[in-house]
C-alpha cells in the first residue's frame, strides 16, 4: 500500500499551474494615475521532472502535461492583478487546481485520489534603472502554497489524508524590454525560502498589446521548490522542477 500511497503524492504533481508569471504588458511608467491589468484563467502547459516521497517511500516524477492531466483535471480557477504608478508596481494572483485521478492496486480495490493545489502570491516592485530600451524592477513578496491530498478505497476507509501549508519570501528581478508600443518582452528571475527550503522561479514573456483594453502574451516558466516537512511516516517531501509554456490574455484600464 506504501507504494500506492507514493502514487499519489506523485500525482498530485500533475496540476495545471497557474501561477505567479507576470504575464502582462508593459504599462506606462510615467503616469502619476493608478494603471491596472487582470489576466484570467491564463494557461501553463506544466512537465514535471524530480522525486516525491511520503514517509520512507520515495518516487521518481516524469509526467508529461499532454499526457497525464486534462483526463484528470476536476477544476481550475486563476486570476493574476496588477497596479501600476510611476516607478511602483504592485501584484497579487491567487489559482485553484483540483484533480481527482483513480487508480487500482494488486488485490484490484479501486482507490480514489483526491487532491487540491493552492497558491497566492502577493509583491511589489519598484524601478530602479533604465538600460536603452528595458526597464530593471527588483521585486519581493511572499508566497502561500496549500496542497491537500485523500486516498481513499472505492466504498471504503480513508488510506491517506495529507494537508500541508506554508509561507516563502522571495526576492528577485523583473525586466521589461520594450520593442515598441506593441510589443514587449517581460523577464523575471526570484528566488526564495521560507516553509521551502529553497525555491527558484524564472520566466520570460512576450507580450502583444493589440488594443488599449487587451493583449495577449506567450512565454515559458521554471519553477522549482524544494520543499519537506515532518519526519517519519509522517515526512511529506517534494523536491521538483515545474516547466513548461503558457499564454493567456489581459485586460487593461
Amino acid at each position: 500500500m506504501k507504494a500506492n500511497f507514493c502514487f499519489s503524492i506523485t500525482f498530485y504533481l500533475v496540476v495545471v499551474t497557474f501561477s505567479s508569471t507576470s504575464a502582462y504588458a508593459a504599462p506606462s511608467r510615467s503616469s502619476d494615475e493608478w494603471q491596472f491589468s487582470l489576466a484570467p484563467l491564463f494557461l501553463w502547459g506544466m512537465n514535471i521532472d524530480g522525486t516525491s516521497q511520503l514517509g520512507p517511500v520515495e518516487a521518481p516524477l516524469d509526467l508529461s502535461f499532454t499526457d497525464d492531466i486534462f483526463e484528470n483535471l476536476s477544476a481550475v480557477f486563476t486570476v493574476h492583478f496588477e497596479a501600476h504608478k510611476n516607478d511602483l508596481a504592485l501584484f497579487a494572483e491567487y489559482q485553484y487546481t483540483e484533480l481527482d485521478p483513480s487508480t487500482s492496486v494488486p488485490n484490484g480495490a479501486e482507490i480514489d485520489i483526491d487532491f487540491t493545489n493552492q497558491l497566492a502570491e502577493l509583491g511589489a516592485g519598484y524601478r530602479v534603472a533604465t538600460w536603452g530600451n528595458t526597464d530593471v524592477e527588483p521585486i519581493i513578496g511572499a508566497r502561500w502554497t496549500s496542497q491537500e491530498l485523500k486516498n481513499q478505497v472505492r466504498g471504503g476507509p480513508v488510506l491517506v489524508d495529507v494537508n500541508e501549508n506554508w509561507w516563502d519570501a522571495f526576492g528577485g528581478v523583473r525586466l521589461w524590454t520594450h520593442f515598441n508600443e506593441k510589443w514587449s518582452l517581460v523577464s523575471r528571475g526570484d528566488i526564495g525560502a521560507g516553509g521551502s527550503d529553497f525555491v527558484w522561479n524564472v520566466s520570460f514573456i512576450l507580450d502583444y498589446q493589440f488594443k488599449k483594453w487587451g493583449s495577449v502574451f506567450l512565454g515559458y516558466r521554471w519553477l522549482d521548490y524544494d520543499y519537506d516537512s515532518g519526519s517519519g511516516p509522517d515526512r511529506y517531501a517534494y523536491d521538483a522542477l515545474q516547466q513548461g509554456p503558457l499564454a493567456g490574455i489581459n485586460f487593461h484600464w
